[in-house]
């Protein structure tokens, strides 16, 4: 080579080393091996400090590197990767999955995450994948028995029905579901959700977390985040769905036919009355209700479909889903199930360098049928549930005619097949409900969010974000007119009083949250020497609320279908009236807070808050409220002292406190209001005028929540384990409460900040997970959670009763000093004595004899703990694992038995119970005093789901487009331990809006048992 070709190639080389020299920006997105983006994955410069985290979308940006470098890229659970720059300003990075459990990211709210490992408040995060294992028709359904400390309890086995949700148990006797937020918005609920569609559900537990969120955090804090595309991201589309049968899990053991008779037979002759002959039981039918109502196989079904990438500047994800059940009773009949439609789109793109815009739109539509009164044990709600235990095994379900049996014998004879049987007077054959009554509620749900992210300087963030939710629920029930034997209606179906008259019902429910959102986030860790991390966040919220509620009533249309009927099908329109009181609030919230948070080379760590919240709810002088919180954190396993070679790999202390607030009242309670519905007679006509609303008290105000928490967390055997221990004391006062006014005033109740509850607890994970050369893997935790319930302090306000039923005397349950929210209320039961009579101790209140004050406390319907395991196991494509969910020392009180309905059916264990036969008359009895006779023990362990898997291999697949592909097959509740005899251990409360009517069975939707058959495709 000559001399000048040697210069060239000389100069060439020294160019491209110049060049490589040269300070430069990288950026880039990291991912797992599904290209889920991975936010928190630290981003360090080989051999120095320089470094940065991933975002929530896993973005990331270094400046002023070399481009000779190598970047280290390492997150807890995944293995660590070396990547060299080589020149490049754009690095994408994939990340596999290691054999850690814990994931290193937690997502703290307000826009903010933290590395796990600097996290010093108690915080439970859900993913994506456990999510996805769960077939679940609401989201919050997930959160039962996955994570500590939180209770979920059905209110309804019913398709799409609400959930009763606790944190750190009860924390008022008014309402205790926690706060909801998707994607940084408040919203009511989450059912709306499409469970597809989340990418985490985040819990704040502790009063240092929820802080934050000060006004509304102190029954806790739920947080959704959704999915998003990333940037230079591939087209990736995603189709998963299912489809399965299901059936009833339990039937309770009430007395067939010939145990019938001869309990009839007993009572008949202690009374002298006249009894079934033997030889004509063979003659009577032996009906098994629960059969006659439930259907074989109803369907339930689900469809998603997602489409995500991105380029260099953008993102998008877009999403659309189909979930339909049927219900076990009236299922197949469109009379029960719950239809959800979602779409769901997002999009994120650089305006420029240093702006990101962000955009979000959800549309949900539901259609919810419901079967009359669930969980209603009112003859006139209809409830079909409630009848399954008092209808006689000995009636058929058709009479001769082919018509529905009367059971009430209100219009027909009293005889099946020649023979003379009794009649219960009061109940219905609850096939009339199923067949003329339709409930259906219509949904259409609107969520809107949008933002902008302003990096102003490197280490300064300015973030605008505004949210708008939308709820427009319709609801509609038609009640039928039909002949019955040419007479009238059975009682309790539509009390329309004759058989000529259908009767519409229309509600109407609209529903808005408007939120806007400004923060600003400042990282002084150039200004502060190297080993120090400190990040300062204020910023301010303003929300708005409104709701509007209407409803109509008319009866006799013109047309007897329920998809026909309208109000225009009523002949005279004067008739259609209002029968509930219609209402129109508004109510809103401006709130200010600021949050550090510090540590010292992740060994010591601080954060702090401070919030403060206006609510129109109180007058001007209680309007504000402040809620500071403070915790802290040492990370020993980082201290110099401590063995690096230890089988410890994470040894971490924590402890916080904080004060979160509630405003959980009706509007304008401080001030007077005056209702315009109010009629008198003046000069002979009904005129309408304005009454008072209620007794306004001008001091009202925050109800507020202080919790104290100790925690200790561990990795250990190459993070293989994982242990975390969380002790808490959490302690409301100025609860808020309806106070009782003197019966003279005419007036409702007003609220006034009395009383105190107090929660006790603990909680306990252990996770563990291993992995084997030859590619079996395997992974288990189990978790537990312990909470303590007390009243202490009612400021002398007489106790709040609820439960009440039409079968016993009293309400059941009790809200006093010294005891748990809604206890159980009544006699205790000494014996059964020689006559089977039921003696109650007449001792409790320490003078002999009996009264209303040896009425005690006898049971409770929160579990004295919960728990949870989960398991998993991997080989060679296949997959199988399951969830079991328990809850131990929860009481159920047992109100099914209709001892209020005279001859009614009995569970078969009267047969040796001891008690007295008084199946016809129990007037001057005490069987419908409330006593612990009828309290039962609700614990219980279910198989909640066990799912066996199997994804082909890429050599099976690729010619199809696809990137993975699985099929699989879950088992959900296939079994439940108990020694509760009813249909379903698990009861929760009466209705939302009764949080004192809880874990009393009136006759109750059970929750189904399920096999679905499922597969997850990815292109």
């Amino acid at each position: 080579m000559n001399i000048r070709g040697s210069l060239i190639l000389l100069l060439l080389a020294f160019s491209s080393l110049n060049l490589f020299s040269q300070q430069i920006s990288v950026k880039g997105t990291v991912v797992d091996n599904t290209n889920t983006p991975l936010p928190g994955v630290n981003v360090i410069v080989k051999g120095t400090t320089k470094g940065t985290n991933t975002d929530f979308d896993g973005n990331y940006t270094l400046s002023n590197v070399e481009g000779t470098e190598t970047l280290i890229f390492t997150s807890i659970g995944f293995v660590s990767k070396e990547v060299s720059i080589n020149g490049r300003t754009t690095i994408n990075v994939t990340l596999e999955e290691d054999s850690a459990l814990l994931d290193e990211i937690v997502v703290t709210g307000l826009g903010q995450s933290q590395n796990k490992k600097t996290v010093s408040t108690a915080v439970s995060t859900i993913s994506s994948k456990k999510i996805g294992e769960l077939p679940v028709s609401r989201p919050e359904a997930v959160l039962q028995g996955t994570t500590p400390g939180i209770t979920v309890v059905q209110n309804s086995g019913a398709p799409g029905a609400p959930l009763t949700i606790r944190l750190r148990g009860a924390a008022t006797p008014g309402s205790s579901q926690p706060l909801y937020l998707v994607d940084g918005i408040q919203v009511p609920d989450i059912a709306f959700v499409n469970p597809s569609d989340i990418k985490n559900i985040t819990t704040l537990k502790d009063g240092a977390s929820a802080a934050v969120y000060g006004a509304r955090g102190g029954n806790g804090v739920v947080l959704i985040t959704t999915k998003k595309g990333r940037q230079n991201g591939n087209l990736q589309v995603s189709i998963d769905g299912y489809t399965g049968f299901q059936n009833r899990l339990n039937t309770p053991n009430l007395m067939n036919r010939d145990q019938y008779v001869q309990y009839y037979n007993e009572y008949q002759t202690s009374v002298g009355g006249q009894t079934i002959a033997q030889s004509d039981i063979a003659r009577l039918p032996d009906t098994n209700w629960y059969n006659v109502l439930f259907d074989d196989d109803p369907m339930k079904s689900f469809i998603n479909a997602s489409v995500s990438g991105g380029t260099e500047k953008s993102s998008y994800y877009f999403s659309g889903s189909i979930f339909d059940q049927e219900g076990l009773v009236g299922g197949k009949a469109d009379k029960s199930g719950f239809d959800r439609k979602t779409i769901n789109f997002n999009f994120n793109t650089e305006l420029k360098k240093n702006l990101k815009l962000r955009l979000g739109a959800n549309l949900i539509r539901v259609k919810q049928r419901r079967l009359p009164g669930e969980n209603d044990d009112s003859v006139g709600g209809g409830n079909p549930f409630n009848q399954l235990a008092v209808l006689l095994p000995i009636f058929p379900v058709l009479d001769a005619d082919g018509n529905y049996y009367d059971v009430s014998a209100q219009n027909g004879p009293n005889s099946v097949n020649g023979v003379a049987i009794p009649g219960v007077n009061g109940p219905f054959n609850p096939l009339l409900a199923l067949d003329f009554s339709t409930i259906e509620d219509r949904s259409n749900n609107l969520f809107l969010n949008g933002g902008v992210e302003w990096n102003v300087l490197e280490d300064l963030t300015v973030d605008l974000n505004y949210g708008y939710y939308e709820n427009l629920t319709t609801n509609k029930s038609f009640q039928e007119s039909y002949d019955f034997r040419n007479g009238t209606v059975p009682n309790g179906i539509a009390s329309l009083g004759n058989t000529g008259n259908n009767q519409l019902d229309e509600s109407y429910f609209d529903n808005r949250f408007n939120q806007f959102d400004a923060t600003i986030k400042y990282n002084f860790n150039k200004l502060i020497p190297e080993d120090h991390d400190l990040e300062l966040l204020v910023g301010t919220t303003a929300l708005e609320e409104s709701n509007t509620f209407s409803a109509r009533r008319a009866q006799g249309l013109s047309k007897n279908t329920f998809d026909d009927a309208n109000f225009a099908l009523v002949g005279d329109q004067s008739t259609i009236i209002s029968p509930v009181q219609g209402s129109d609030r508004e109510g809103s919230l401006l709130s200010y807070y600021t949050r550090a948070t510090y540590n010292y080379k992740q060994k010591y760590l601080f954060t702090s808050s401070l919030r403060a919240d206006q609510s129109s709810k109180f007058g001007p002088g209680n309007r504000t409220g402040y809620f500071p919180a403070v915790s802290g954190g040492w990370v020993i396993s980082e201290e110099d002292f401590f063995n690096q070679d230890s089988f410890v790999n994470l040894l971490k202390l924590r402890a916080s406190w904080g004060i979160n607030g509630a405003d959980n009242i009706f509007d304008d309670q401080y001030r007077l209001v005056f209702n315009n519905t109010s009629n008198a007679i003046i000069g002979g006509s009904s005129v309408t005028g304005f009454t008072q609303a209620f007794l306004p008290n001008t001091d009202v105000k925050w109800e507020e929540v202080a919790q104290t928490n100790f925690g200790l967390d561990i990795n250990a055997l190459d993070n293989k384990l994982g242990i975390t221990f969380d002790y808490y004391n959490k302690t409301t006062t100025d609860v808020l409460l309806p106070v009782g006014v003197p019966s003279y005033v005419g007036l409702p109740t007003a609220f006034q900040n009395i009383g105190e509850v107090v929660n006790e607890g603990f909680e306990f994970l252990i996770s563990y997970k291993q992995d084997y050369d030859s590619g079996f893997s395997w992974n288990a935790n189990f978790n537990i959670a312990k909470n303590d319930n007390e009243v202490t302090d009612l400021a002398g306000v007489n106790p709040l009763r609820d439960g009440e039923t039409l079968n016993f005397n009293d309400p059941i349950s009790i809200t006093v000093e010294g005891q748990p929210i809604a206890s159980f209320y009544g006699y205790k039961v000494k014996e059964i004595n020689a006559n089977g009579e039921l003696v109650f101790d007449d001792m409790v209140d320490g003078v002999a004899g009996l009264s209303n004050d040896d009425r005690t406390i006898i049971g409770n319907a929160f579990p004295d703990f919960t728990y949870g395991f989960n398991f998993g196991m991997n080989y060679k494509g296949f997959d199988f694992g399951g969830f079991l969910y328990g809850s131990e020392g929860n009481d159920i009180y047992d109100a099914t038995t209709r001892t209020d309905f005279s001859l009614s059916n009995r569970p078969a264990s009267y047969l040796t119970n001891g008690v007295q036969n008084l199946l016809g008359n129990t007037a001057g009895s005490n069987l419908r005093d409330v006593s612990d006779f009828y309290v039962k023990d609700g614990s219980f362990l279910k198989l909640r789901t066990i799912t066996l898997g199997y994804s082909l291999p890429q050599s099976a697949i690729k010619s199809f487009g696809l990137s993975s592909a699985r099929l699989y097959v879950t088992g959900e509740n296939l079994f439940v331990i108990t020694d509760y005899e009813g249909a379903d251990p698990e009861i929760g409360q009466a209705n939302v809006t009764s949080p004192l009517d809880i874990g009393i069975d009136r006759g109750f939707f059970p929750s189904a048992k399920a096999f679905i058959f499922g597969f997850q495709f990815k292109f």
